[in-house]
């Protein structure tokens, strides 16, 4: 079920994005052959408004294939100004922050903004077949002492592994105190639970939280930017990296969302769709970040980069986003396996 439901948001976020490009294209007068979702063989086909849509078999990635970006093109893409270009280029990373911010305007507006309370602690998610279930932990479980000394902080579950032994928490399910036990031998990697501060919620209209979240996007952005950045280049270092995902985290988290429910799910797509698009304005080549670097210095040139080594740089961003994917990958494993 976890890869049913990041197959189905990695699909919105793809399709999302795809139309960003496809939208600013086909208003300037600009043709899209074809709009694709996934690549490989195609299951599913169909033409209308002079574009051929196809469903593909791999459900990874997607591309509008626009007119004229092809080298030597002097049609379509080819011959819209400079902002023209960047409307197609950015409309993408535009698509990705608006359904973001439309999905939490929604969550605020029925469930609410949540107000996080850091000297408590509540279970997400309880690994199936771990240490933690076998104990009885449930998600939903408020932590409120382990070994009999209240929590400061949340963060202080974790106090349990100081020692070997009997360990007693103390819990509240719902109205109901309740005290479980377990051993602890030090030698399982971990109990097996996801757990964070308890929260409460405060409801807003839409475009309250709307607005909210696109204030909070811009204001983090830097930080944001730096956080990608300096955990690309401990990836690239060889180092084990927290808080950078691929698909197989990805996957982890899409089904820790799918215990802990549908508002879960909707904030994990919206944060696919912020990481997606701050992502995209890297500027790495092949990105849309990479291509709006290229489009500018070509500006500011007057013209004097090539189509062909626009192209060439496109490739060799395919391959380090390849390279990336790989790495990545390796760090997920590394990181659910505890090592």
């Amino acid at each position: 079920m976890s890869l049913l439901w990041f197959l189905v948001i990695i699909a919105i976020s793809i399709f999302i994005h795809e139309l960003g490009h496809y939208l600013t294209a086909r208003v300037q007068g600009v043709g899209v052959k074809n709009f694709a979702l996934g690549f490989g063989p195609t299951l599913l086909g169909f033409t209308r408004w002079n574009t051929t849509w196809r469903l593909n078999l791999i459900p990874l990635g997607g591309y509008a294939e626009i007119e004229g970006m092809q080298p030597g093109d002097t049609q379509g893409y080819a011959r819209l100004s400079g902002w023209g270009k960047f409307l197609i280029l950015i409309g993408g990373v535009v698509m990705n922050l608006l359904l973001a911010w439309s999905v939490l305007g929604l969550i605020a507006s029925i469930q609410g903004i949540p107000n996080p309370d850091n000297t408590k602690a509540e279970i997400s998610s309880v690994v199936p077949g771990s240490l933690a279930e076998q104990a009885g932990f449930k998600a939903g479980d408020r932590i409120l002492a382990v070994d009999g000394q209240k929590l400061t902080r949340f963060q202080d579950v974790t106090k349990f592994r100081e020692s070997t032994g009997e360990k007693v928490f103390e819990v509240q399910r719902g109205n109901q105190p309740l005290e479980l036990r377990f051993n602890w031998d030090g030698k399982e990697p971990r109990l097996g639970i996801a757990y964070g501060p308890v929260v409460s919620y405060q409801r807003e209209n839409f475009f309250r939280g709307f607005g909210q979240a696109a204030v909070t996007t811009v204001t983090l952005f830097p930080r944001i930017v730096a956080e990608i950045v300096g955990g690309l280049a401990r990836l690239f270092g060889g180092q084990q990296v927290q808080g950078l995902s691929g698909p197989v985290g990805i996957v982890s988290a899409t089904g820790q969302a799918a215990q802990a429910g549908g508002f879960a799910l909707l904030a994990l797509l919206a944060n696919i769709n912020l990481s997606l698009a701050i992502f995209n304005l890297l500027p790495i080549p092949g990105l849309d970040g990479g291509r709006i670097f290229v489009l500018l210095l070509n500006t500011l040139s007057g013209g004097r980069i090539r189509p062909e080594f626009e192209a060439r740089l496109a490739y060799g961003g395919f391959i380090f986003v390849l390279l990336l994917i790989v790495l990545v990958t390796i760090n997920d494993i590394r990181n659910l396996s505890g090592g």
